[in-house]
C-alpha cells in the first residue's frame, strides 16, 4: 500500500498556495477517487491513501478550507507555530485575508493566523487534527536552536489549548539528526518535506509531497510524478539506512 501526504500552506492563488477554486476542484477529485487518512489511521489496502496537510495555520484554513473539507466530507492535518496564535484579534475578516506571509509572521497581532477560539472549533468538529510546527517556526537544523522549546513547549501549548498532538512538522523540512531524536521521543509521527511516498505510518520519517500552486486540481496525482514519488521513496530509504 502507498501514502502520499499533501503539503498546502494558503487558500488563495500565488506563490506558497491554490485559489478557492482550485482547492475546491482538488478536494472534488480527491474525495472521488482516493481514501483519505489522518496520521495512525488504518490504510486502504491496495490503493493510494491521501493525507491533506496544511502549514502554519492561516485564516484562510479557517475562512476557506474548512468549509471545502466540510463540503467534500474530508479530514486535514494543521500545522500549527503556538508562539503566533492569539486568543483574538481586532482585525476583520476581509484585512485578515489580504496579509502575506511575511506580514503574519511579523505582526501576529494583525490575525494572519487563526485564533486560539478558531482553532478550538476546527478541533472540536472532527475534521482537523492539530500538530506542532515548531513554537517559533525556526529552522531545526541551525546551530544554537533550543530543541525543548521548538520540539516540547509546543506540545505543552497544543495540549493546554486543543488537543494533545501526536504530530510533529519540521518547519521548512529543515532538522538535526539530534532534533530528529528528540522529535521522535516526543510525537510518533514527525513529516518532513521530501516529495516522496511513504509506505505506511512507520516509517522513520514521513514524507510530504507540495502542492502549492498546483496547474490542476488532478496534478499532484500524474503518473510521471507518481513514479518520481515511488523512486523518491527507495532512495530516501537507502539514505536512512
Amino acid at each position: 500500500m502507498s501514502l502520499l501526504v499533501l503539503m498546502y500552506h494558503r487558500a488563495r492563488a500565488g506563490r506558497h498556495g491554490n485559489s478557492v477554486e482550485m482547492l475546491d476542484a482538488h478536494f472534488a477529485h480527491i474525495a472521488a477517487h482516493h481514501p483519505t487518512a489522518l496520521p495512525g489511521d488504518k490504510l486502504t489496502e491496495g490503493h493510494l491513501n491521501v493525507t491533506l496537510s496544511f502549514d502554519d495555520g492561516y485564516f484562510d484554513f479557517y475562512a476557506h478550507v474548512f468549509p471545502l473539507l466540510v463540503k467534500h466530507n474530508l479530514r486535514a492535518l494543521l500545522a500549527i507555530p503556538p508562539a503566533f496564535i492569539r486568543e483574538k484579534v481586532e482585525t476583520t475578516a476581509g484585512e485578515r485575508l489580504k496579509l502575506e506571509i511575511d506580514e503574519a509572521f511579523a505582526q501576529p497581532e494583525r490575525g494572519g493566523f487563526c485564533t486560539w477560539r478558531e482553532l478550538e472549533e476546527l478541533t472540536a468538529s472532527g475534521r482537523v487534527v492539530m500538530a506542532a510546527h515548531g513554537l517559533t517556526h525556526q529552522r531545526l537544523d541551525r546551530p544554537g536552536v533550543d530543541l525543548a522549546d521548538e520540539i516540547e513547549a509546543p506540545r505543552t501549548t497544543l495540549t493546554t489549548h486543543l488537543a494533545k498532538p501526536t504530530s510533529f512538522v519540521f518547519p521548512f523540512g529543515r532538522f538535526s539528526r539530534r532534533a530528529l531524536q528528540r522529535a521522535r521521543q516526543s510525537y510518533p509521527f514527525v513529516f518532513r518535506i521530501g516529495g516522496a511516498l511513504n509506505c505506511n505510518w512507520n516509517g522513520r520519517l514521513l514524507y510530504r509531497v507540495d502542492a502549492d500552486e498546483m496547474a490542476s486540481p488532478s496534478a499532484v496525482f500524474a503518473p510521471a510524478r507518481l513514479t518520481r514519488y515511488r523512486v523518491r521513496r527507495w532512495w530516501n530509504r537507502l539514505r536512512l539506512q
